[in-house]
Formats: C-alpha cells, structure tokens, sequence
C-alpha cells in the first residue's frame, strides 16, 4: 500500500511538468523543494528571527541589501548576487515556524540558492 502512495506522489510530481527536488536539510522542519526556480525551505524559528538572520546571512556574504521590508506574518528582502538579483521571501507558518525562498535571477540558480540559504541557516 505504501508503495502505491509513494508510486502515486510520484506521478502527481511528473505530470504537472515540476519534479521537486527534495534534499534533507539540518535545523529545519522539513527539506529543501526547488521548484520553478525558487529554493525552499522551513526553518524552526519565528519570522523576527528569520528575518534577522537572512539579513545578517546576506551581510556575510556581501551582498548589498537595495530593499527590505518585514511585515507582520512576511517579509520580503531584495539583494544582488553579481550581476543577478536575489529575491528572499519569508512567510511565518506558525509562531515558531517561517519558510524561507530563496530565487536567484529571473530564471532561478539551485546552487547560488543554497549557499544563500546556507549563509542564513548559519546566523540562526
């Protein structure tokens, strides 16, 4: 029965032309989803926390921070990876959790994603 599921989430991800690729992650929720350009991933931390460390992440990158703005249950964080811009995009799902999506350049790039969500995952 386990297999018919597996098999059948399986498919589902086939057919809406996205497979999702998923990677287990440390310090969070759930794993990293790279869908349609986007890296993804919830962390175990408010979003005050969240965003704290997705600025102080940038920062030690050195990655100049052109917008910020935190509202109450998402923030948003415009940045520029040489010649790309950087979209960091938080959403709070609960009052101790926040997903955070990492989008670099209009098409997306899974590795410079990673390393930005590895930057932010080392100031929490």
């Amino acid at each position: 029965m386990r297999a018919i599921r597996n098999l059948a989430i399986l498919l589902v991800l086939l057919c809406t032309g996205c497979a999702a690729v998923v990677v287990g992650g440390a310090a969070a929720v759930g794993t990293y989803t790279y869908v349609a350009g986007q890296l993804k991933k919830t962390y175990n931390v408010n979003l005050d926390g969240a965003y704290q460390a997705s600025v102080a992440g940038c920062e030690s990158l050195g990655l100049p921070l052109l917008e910020r703005e935190k509202q109450l249950s998402q923030a948003t964080i415009k940045t520029r990876d040489a010649d790309r811009e950087v979209w960091i995009t938080l959403k709070a799902q609960s009052s101790t959790t926040t997903e955070i999506s990492v989008r670099v350049g209009y098409l997306g790039d899974e590795q410079a994603s990673r390393r930005i969500h590895d930057a932010i995952g080392a100031k929490l």
